[in-house]
C-alpha cells in the first residue's frame, strides 16, 4: 500500500509540474510585445514528431523553437506531420535520455505497442493495436528492419547498438514493407559514416553486477570514403533465485544465477561516393550472447520469484548480418539497390520442468524433479536469409512523391528439438522451413492544391513455403515411434495496399484518414509436439486485416507544444492464434476473427529551454469475434485496455572545473493495464506501474549520471502461460517476472 500511494504522489507531481510550467510559459508568451522575441507565426514546426523532438532548441523568451523531424516511414524523406498514418519516431538523443536499450524499453514509450517477454529472447512476441501472433512458432505480424533490411523473426529482439533513430510504424505496412507487416513495422537506422572525425566511449555499472561498455569511432578514409566502427560489451549476473536439490531433498546450491547474461557485438559501416550521382553504403554486424534465462516461475509460489532448475537453462545465440545499399541519381528519379544477408545459430539446453512448478502439478516435493539431466530439452537452430530490393523514388511537383519497386527474399530455417525425459517420449524432431517471397509494389502521393494530398498504393506478393519434418525416437520415457516423417508445400498470392488523404488545416496542423489492407501468409509450425505418436502438423490459413485510421498531427495550441492523436478500427480475419485445443488434447494454431479499436494520444512540450515534458496514452479493445466456445468473445492476449507514460526533464546551465555544461534531472512514469495471457483467457495479469529516475551533468565532451529504475520495487509479471493442472484441481501457471529496483552510474566521453 505504501508503494502505491508513493507512486500516485509521484505521478501527481509530474502532472502538476506539466500544468504549472505550461501555464507559466503561456502567460509569459502572451505578455510578449513585438520586441520581446519571435511571434508565434514565426515558428515553423511542421513535421515535428510528438515523441521524437530534438532536444536542442532556441530560447525565444519563453517559447522554444523545435527542429522538425524528417522520417522515412514511406521509404522517402518527408516531415512526419505529412505521413498519413501513426508513426512514433525517436532520435538518438531521446533514445539515450530514456535509456532505451531493447524492445522492452521501447514499448514503454510507444502507445499500443505491446510486448510479451517469454524469458527466451528468440521466443518473445509483439502486437500493435491488438494484431499479432501469440506464439513465436508462428510468423510475426510486426517485422524489424535495420538499415532497410528485414531481421529474421527469431532474433529480432537484440540490444540496440549505435542507433541513429527508431521509427515505429502503426497499422498494416504491406504496401512498401510487405513480409508480414500486417500490424506494423519497426524501422531502426544506425549511425551514418561521415567524413568528420569523432567518437565516444561510454561505461555503465549497476545492480546485480550489470555492466556495459560501448565505443564508436569514425571519419574520412579518403576524399570519397568514410567509415564508422562500433562495439559493445554487456554483462549481468542474474536476479532470480535458483535452488538445486539432491535426491534426498537437501539444498546443494542456492544462488541468483537465473537471467545471467553476457553479450558482445561489433558493427562497421563504410560510405563511398562511387561517382557523381552514385553512392554506396556497406554495413556489417556480428553479435554473440550467452544467457541463463528462466522458462517460467510458478506464479502462485508464496516465495515468488524462484526456480528449481537442474540444470539452469542456457542459450547461446550468434548472429551475423550485412547490407549493401547503392543509390544512383537518374535525374527523373533515384534508383536504390538494397541487398541484405543474415545468418544466426541458436543453442538451448534447459531443464524441462522447474521443480516448484512440477511440485504444484503433482503434489510431490520440488526435489523430486531435481535430478540433473533427467528431464532436458535441447534446441539447435540455424537460419540463413538473403533479401534484395530494387526501388525507384521520384517527385511530383513540389510536394508529390512516388515510389515503385520489386523485392525478393529467401530464408532457410532448420530447428531440432531433442527431449530426454522420464515422462515423455525420448527423441529428436527436426523441422525445416524454406520460404521464397517475391513482390512488386508502388505508392504515390499526389498534391491537390496547396493543402490536400491524396495517397494510393498497392503490393502483390507471392510466397512459396516448403516444409519437412523428421522424428527419430530412442529408448526411454513414454512409448513412442522409432521414426516419423512429414512434408508439405504451399503457395500464397495476395494483394495489400493503402489509400488515404491528408489535409493541412494550417501551417502547423494536419488531419488525415487512411484505409489499409495487410495480410500474412499461412503455413506450418516448425515444431511438432506430437511427432512421437505420428500425428502430422496441419496447415493454418493466411490472416488478413482491414484497418481504418483517422488522426490529427501538429501544434494546435502553442508553438512549444506538439501533439498527435488517432482513432482506429481493425477487422482481422483468420488471425493465427496459438491456443490449447481440448478436443485434440494439444496446442494448435486456430484461425479466428478478431476486432480491435481504440484511441491514442502523444504530446511533447518544451515551454522553456530548461523544461521538457512528454506524455502518451492509449485505449484499446481487442476481442476474438469467432472460433470455438473456448475462445469466442474473449480478449486478444497481451492487449491491455489502457496504457500511459509520462516524463519530465529539467536542465540548468552549470559550470564545473571551468567547463561549461548543464545539470539535468529526468523522471519517468509508466502504467501498463491488465491483460490476458492466452486466447482462452485462462488468467489475467495485474496492471503495474513503474517509475524511473535519472540525473547527472553533461557537456559537449563529457557526461556523468546516475539512475534508478523501478524506484518503488514494483513486483509484476511480463508474460505467463498455463503449465498444467494442479493435483488438487485448478490450473498451474508459470510466468516471467519483471525486473526489480536497479541502481547504476554511467559516464560518457566524446572526442
Amino acid at each position: 500500500m505504501r508503494n502505491r500511494h508513493a507512486k500516485d504522489i509521484t505521478c501527481t507531481i509530474l502532472l502538476a509540474a506539466l500544468a504549472v510550467s505550461a501555464a507559466t510559459a503561456a502567460t509569459a508568451q502572451d505578455g510578449m510585445g513585438d520586441d520581446d522575441g519571435l511571434a508565434a507565426t514565426d515558428l515553423d514546426l511542421s513535421g515535428t514528431d510528438l515523441s521524437a523532438i530534438d532536444l536542442s532548441g532556441t530560447d525565444l523568451g519563453g517559447a522554444t523553437r523545435l527542429k522538425p523531424i524528417v522520417v522515412e516511414a514511406r521509404k522517402f524523406e518527408e516531415p512526419i506531420r505529412e505521413v498519413p498514418f501513426s508513426v512514433d519516431a525517436l532520435p538518438a538523443e531521446e533514445i539515450e535520455a530514456a535509456r532505451i536499450r531493447n524492445t522492452a524499453d521501447l514499448v514503454g514509450r510507444v502507445p499500443n505497442f505491446n510486448f510479451a517477454d517469454t524469458g527466451l529472447s528468440f521466443a518473445n512476441t509483439l502486437n500493435i493495436r491488438g494484431i499479432g501472433s501469440s506464439s513465436a512458432l508462428i510468423s510475426p505480424s510486426v517485422n524489424y528492419y535495420v538499415d532497410g533490411v528485414p531481421l529474421p523473426a527469431r532474433v529480432f529482439d537484440q540490444r540496440f547498438m549505435d542507433v541513429r533513430s527508431i521509427e515505429v510504424l502503426k497499422g498494416p505496412q504491406g504496401t512498401l514493407f510487405g513480409l508480414n507487416s500486417q500490424a506494423g513495422a519497426v524501422v531502426v537506422a544506425t549511425q551514418d559514416a561521415v567524413p568528420e572525425f569523432g567518437g565516444e566511449i561510454g561505461v555503465e555499472v549497476g545492480s546485480h553486477g550489470e555492466r556495459k561498455l560501448d565505443a564508436s569511432v569514425g571519419g574520412a578514409i579518403s576524399d570519397r570514403v568514410s567509415a564508422r566502427l562500433s562495439g559493445t560489451l554487456y554483462g549481468f549476473d542474474g536476479d532470480i533465485r535458483n535452488i538445486v536439490f539432491d535426491g534426498a531433498g537437501n539444498v546443494v546450491r542456492d544462488d541468483k544465477s537465473v537471467r545471467e547474461q553476457y553479450s558482445g557485438a561489433i558493427s562497421a559501416k563504410v560510405a563511398a561516393e562511387l561517382s557523381d550521382g552514385t553512392d554506396a553504403v556497406l554495413s556489417l554486424r556480428h553479435s554473440r550472447s550467452r544467457e541463463r534465462p528462466t522458462t517460467g516461475v510458478w506464479l502462485d509460489d508464496p516465495h515468488f520469484p524462484r526456480n528449481a532448475f537442474a540444470p539452469v537453462p542456457e542459450t547461446t545465440t550468434e548472429t551475423t548480418g550485412g547490407s549493401l545499399e547503392i543509390t544512383h541519381d537518374l535525374g527523373f528519379a533515384t534508383l536504390t539497390s538494397l541487398t541484405g544477408i543474415s545468418h544466426y545459430e541458436l543453442d538451448l539446453e534447459a531443464d524441462l520442468l522447474d521443480g516448484f512448478i512440477g511440485g504444484a502439478q503433482t503434489g510431490l516435493p520440488p526435489f523430486a524433479f531435481g535430478a540433473a539431466g533427467a528431464n532436458v530439452r535441447r534446441i539447435d537452430e540455424t537460419s540463413s536469409q538473403v533479401s534484395q530490393e530494387l526501388r525507384l523514388n521520384g517527385e511530383i511537383g513540389d510536394r508529390g512523391q512516388w515510389v515503385a519497386g520489386v523485392s525478393g527474399l529467401y530464408s532457410d530455417l532448420e530447428s531440432t528439438t531433442d527431449i530426454t525425459s522420464l515422462a515423455m517420449a525420448n527423441g529428436a524432431y527436426t523441422g525445416r522451413l524454406k520460404k521464397t517471397n517475391l513482390a512488386a509494389f508502388g505508392e504515390v502521393t499526389v498534391p491537390v492544391g496547396e493543402r490536400l494530398r491524396i495517397i494510393g498504393g498497392a503490393r502483390y506478393t507471392y510466397e512459396r513455403q516448403q516444409f519437412g519434418g523428421t522424428y527419430a525416437g530412442r529408448p526411454g520415457g513414454a512409448p513412442g515411434l522409432a521414426a516419423f516423417a512429414e512434408s508439405q508445400e504451399s503457395t500464397f498470392g495476395f494483394v495489400t495496399g493503402r489509400a488515404g488523404l491528408s489535409f493541412d488545416l494550417g501551417p502547423e496542423l494536419t488531419v488525415y484518414g487512411t484505409i489499409a489492407r495487410g495480410e500474412k501468409p499461412g503455413g506450418y509450425l516448425f515444431f511438432n509436439q506430437f511427432a512421437s505418436i505420428g500425428i502430422p502438423l496441419t496447415e493454418f490459413k493466411s490472416s488478413g486485416t482491414w484497418s481504418y485510421e483517422a488522426g490529427l498531427k501538429g501544434s494546435p495550441l502553442a508553438d512549444w507544444l506538439e501533439m498527435s492523436t488517432a482513432v482506429f478500427l481493425n477487422d482481422t480475419s483468420d488471425e493465427q492464434l496459438f491456443t490449447f485445443n481440448p478436443v485434440a488434447g494439444r496446442f494448435d494454431v486456430q484461425n479466428a476473427d478478431t476486432r480491435s479499436y481504440g484511441w491514442e494520444l502523444t504530446m511533447t512540450a518544451r515551454p522553456t529551454e530548461s523544461w521538457h515534458f512528454g506524455a502518451a496514452a492509449s485505449l484499446l479493445h481487442a476481442e476474438i469475434t469467432s472460433g470455438n466456445a473456448l475462445i469466442k468473445g474473449n480478449d486478444v492476449p497481451y492487449a491491455p485496455g489502457f496504457t500511459t507514460s509520462l516524463f519530465a526533464e529539467y536542465r540548468h546551465p552549470l559550470e564545473i572545473a571551468r567547463r561549461a555544461g548543464s545539470a539535468f534531472g529526468r523522471a519517468e512514469y509508466q502504467h501498463v493495464g491488465s491483460r490476458q495471457i492466452d486466447p482462452a483467457n485462462s488468467r489475467r495479469l495485474d496492471a503495474y506501474n513503474l517509475v524511473n529516475l535519472r540525473a547527472g551533468w553533461e557537456s559537449d565532451s563529457f557526461d556523468v549520471y546516475g539512475f534508478v529504475e523501478n524506484v518503488f520495487d514494483e513486483g509484476y509479471t511480463t508474460s505467463a502461460y498455463r503449465a498444467g493442472n494442479a493435483a488438487g484441481g485448478g490450473g498451474v501457471f508459470a510466468g516471467i517476472p519483471g525486473s526489480g529496483r536497479a541502481l547504476g552510474l554511467g559516464a560518457r566521453v566524446r572526442f
